[in-house]
């Protein structure tokens, strides 16, 4: 049946406008980053207040026990702080025992572990990043006082969130794998282990409450991230995971320190990129960008078949370099945030997997990362797991500048297809002049050399020739829960006013002031 035989459901949104700050998250975490901007706090504060809440509202993407990467644009300057993961000391290659055979396992398909003990629960933990390099950041950029930023997730923490459909959909889906450990469990779920329900019309909300993970955020609001690392909750982590059999010490925790390294900047079409160095998804943005530099795509209509087809190769070359000895995380949140005196932050967080690693520490609220499931299980692999090695992740938060100011702030939760969606939305902004909503909602692709992946938004006479140039499509559809190409959002500067959008089929909103 052709796609004019059958009725679609079709998803949009509209533009916010604002002229003070705007940011651009999930909406009860970009309420909370809004508060703070009008209070008088800048951007990087804001972000900051929208990460905490995030934490709260929506844990299976990020939270303190989770890793982040950001860049900042302040003042005609620019700066980047990465809170990425470290795998623990005791780690050595051989710590998993495979499966055997042929047995494949998770999204980067690396040989089967026994019990998928490398995926979640206590063995595959890592060190957190994110509290390290949002402090580091805030001694560096930030405007109100630390413990400030701090109250709007402490607040949804104590007084709880009214569960909606998304929260429901999204903690049924993951049942199974919080159902495994007992204190994810106790707190996420209902007596005998349903999630909390919706409104439906019928019965009341259920509502979430954190009374523990507002303590461990008002802990660190007091103590700084020093109570997470060396402190009473680095106490509480260290002896959870090993009274589980885990192997993530005090020590790994202690000895960790987030870094500040230079951005990752390129030229694309007379703008500059600014995106995150290192093992991020920023070089891989900045790779396709470098690559379609030399191709001229306005001469392409925007969607068709030749201009996609360019994008398609471009990422599809910046994946293979990426591809050879690496790997990346899924389940992500991002945010942007921009101040009255245009401040730019654009945010990236992660626990990994969704929900990471689904321990919770006891008494604490706080989910941690599973990084070893980056890791290719295997000795004697580029890839394989030692004591202290970083993991290579996908976040590329961007700012892009026009003229020395910014023009647009931008990023996507999303795993590997986050990179594809940066690329894309910039350019649909800077080649095609996309405002943000149409920027981040279009349909995309994605290539990472076996087959192309197609939104099924894309007419089938374009995918047709994109076949008929050699290209296997493998169409996917998007709707409100899959992530087949991402969620970007976006923050457009023009003048004196700021235009937000994000994906508009997924959850988020862009909120001004």
């Amino acid at each position: 049946m052709t796609d004019a035989g059958r009725s679609q459901w079709v998803f949009s949104k509209t533009e916010a406008v604002a002229a003070n700050g705007m940011v651009t998250a999930d909406p009860l975490a970009a309420e909370a980053g809004v508060e703070i901007l009008r209070e008088g706090g800048n951007a990087l504060d804001a972000a900051l207040a929208t990460a905490f809440a995030l934490a709260v509202t929506s844990p299976i993407g990020s939270g303190l026990g989770g890793i982040a990467g950001l860049v900042v644009w302040h003042e005609g300057k620019t700066s980047s702080f990465d809170g990425s993961t470290r795998a623990p000391l005791a780690s050595r290659p051989e710590m998993f025992e495979l499966v055997g055979g042929a047995a494949r396992s998770g999204m980067y398909g690396w040989p089967a572990v026994k019990n998928d003990a490398n995926v979640e629960g206590p063995l595959s933990v890592t060190v957190p990043g994110a509290v390290a390099a949002y402090e580091l950041a805030h001694r560096r950029l930030g405007k109100l006082p630390w413990a400030r930023l701090f109250e709007p997730a402490i607040r949804l923490a104590r007084d709880g969130i009214v569960m909606d459909w998304y929260g429901t959909l999204v903690f049924g889906a993951s049942a199974f794998r919080l159902h495994k450990n007992a204190e994810a469990k106790r707190v996420y779920y209902r007596p005998g282990g349903a999630p909390y329900r919706p409104p439906t019309g019928f019965e009341p909300a259920d509502r979430l409450v954190q009374p523990d993970l507002a303590r461990s955020l008002e802990a660190i609001a007091r103590g700084g991230a020093e109570v997470l690392y060396q402190g009473e909750l680095a106490a509480a982590i260290a002896d959870d995971i090993r009274a589980l059999g885990g192997i993530l010490s005090r020590e790994d925790l202690a000895a960790y320190e987030a870094g500040a390294p230079p951005p990752n900047t390129i030229e694309y079409r007379g703008h500059r990129v600014v995106t995150l160095p290192g093992l991020t998804g920023g070089p891989t943005v900045a790779r396709s960008l470098g690559l379609l530099e030399r191709e001229d795509l306005r001469k392409h209509r925007q969607l068709g078949a030749e201009s996609l087809h360019r994008i398609a190769v471009a990422v599809r070359a910046a994946f293979a370099e990426r591809l050879a000895s690496m790997a990346d995380m899924p389940n992500t949140t991002h945010l942007n945030a921009v101040d009255r005196d245009r401040m730019c932050v654009s945010l990236t967080a992660t626990l990994g997997g969704g929900f990471g690693s689904a321990v919770m520490i006891k008494g604490t609220g706080i989910l941690i990362t599973n990084g070893t499931y980056w890791f290719d299980p295997r000795p004697g692999r580029p890839n394989s797991i030692a004591p202290g090695k970083r993991v290579l992740w996908a976040g590329a938060p961007t700012i892009v500048l026009r003229g020395g100011e910014p023009f647009l702030v931008c990023g996507a939760p999303g795993g590997r297809k986050i990179m594809s969606a940066v690329v894309q939305t910039v350019v649909n902004a800077v080649d095609y002049g996309d405002g943000p909503q149409t920027a981040t909602s279009r349909p995309r692709i994605h290539d990472e050399g076996e087959k192309l992946q197609v939104d099924s938004r894309i007419p089938e006479d374009v995918r047709g020739a994109l076949a008929a140039m050699g290209h296997e499509i493998e169409v996917k559809v998007e709707d409100v829960l899959a992530t087949n190409f991402a969620r970007p959002g976006a923050i457009q500067i023009d003048s004196a006013e700021l235009r937000g959008g994000v994906e508009g089929t997924k959850i988020g909103i862009a909120l001004g002031y």
